[in-house]
């Protein structure tokens, strides 16, 4: 009886040795930018094309990450990439935060598949590997189009049109209650200007709805004191969208670069193309760094002529 319990105890050990050992998967070695550099876990924000590009491939030590310093190669990577495949710049993306997004988790993926030893957690890293390549490959395409910003001036003139009817009663069958005609002239400041901030306009036009985005609630907090005609505080909103274009236009020009709001009214500056993912602050300075890039092309090649 001893001699069968101690080959029970011993059995355990047997079928471990004889047993086969599940294969360890062989990953190729890394590529070198990923060897040097290993990005950290993708983060909830509205658009990674900011100042310095931070928070976007942070590099794998603290004094780096401490200074901020980032992997530009990949941003001017799907610059490159974008212009290839759809003509213009990543700014002009309807999403261009989600291009970057998309790229910087990819190369996190491909970390992880490299460093992964366990088949079906390589199995699932895959999948999801192939899944957001896709939609990579789907937002790189995804132009913001000309019909889509004509879609927002068309909001912008039908918010006005409603706006006028609500602030003056107008509708023919019915009289609405001063609640609903006060959103009337408020309607400047909720759709009117949003929709034409959305269309991300530059030079003069930025300027004017940027003056008229802080002058339309302070005329509507300031009118009611001076009357209380809803259909009065709408025009004064119009007169002040059509002046401060008017302003715009006589002051600036199309190649001006005019800068969003900092400090607290960044957290007014809805409307300006952000909801799509890139603030108005962060494609100011992509777009000031690629004409840096620019003029120091030009400034070579006529270098080069002389």
């Amino acid at each position: 009886m001893l001699r069968g319990l101690l080959a029970l105890a011993a059995l355990p050990a047997a079928l471990c040795v004889l047993l086969p050992q599940p294969a360890t998967v062989q990953r190729p070695q890394q590529p070198a930018l990923l060897a040097r550099r290993v990005p950290t876990a993708p983060q909830m924000q509205q658009g990674p094309l900011e100042e310095g590009f931070k928070e976007l491939l942070v590099l794998n030590s603290k004094s780096a990450e401490a200074e901020g310093n980032v992997e530009q190669e990949i941003v001017d990577r799907m610059e490159e990439e974008v212009r290839a495949l759809t003509g213009v710049g990543l700014e002009d993306l309807l999403n261009p935060s989600k291009v970057v997004n998309y790229e910087r988790e990819r190369l996190l993926l491909e970390v992880q598949i490299a460093e992964c030893k366990d088949a079906e957690e390589l199995e699932k890293l895959e999948a999801r590997q192939f899944k957001v390549v896709k939609q990579l490959n789907a937002e790189k395409r995804t132009v913001f189009r000309g019909w889509l910003k004509a879609v927002f001036v068309g909001q912008a003139a039908i918010a006005v049109v409603v706006g006028g009817v609500a602030a003056f009663d107008a509708f023919p069958t019915f009289s609405l209650d001063l609640s609903l005609r006060a959103l009337g002239f408020w309607s400047y400041w909720l759709f009117v200007i949003p929709s034409l901030r959305a269309r991300r306009p530059r030079g003069w036009e930025k300027k004017a709805l940027n003056i008229a985005f802080l002058g339309s609630p302070v005329v509507t907090f300031a009118m009611p004191f001076v009357t209380k005609d809803p259909g009065l505080i709408w025009t004064a909103n119009l007169a002040v969208l059509v002046g401060c274009y008017a302003f715009g236009y006589a002051t600036g020009r199309d190649g001006d670069e005019v800068s969003s709001f900092s400090g607290p009214l960044r957290w007014l500056d809805f409307g300006s193309g952000q909801e799509r993912g890139m603030t108005a602050a962060q494609r100011e300075a992509y777009a000031a760094r690629q004409a840096a890039k620019e003029r120091d092309a030009a400034a070579a090649a006529e270098s080069e002529v002389e």
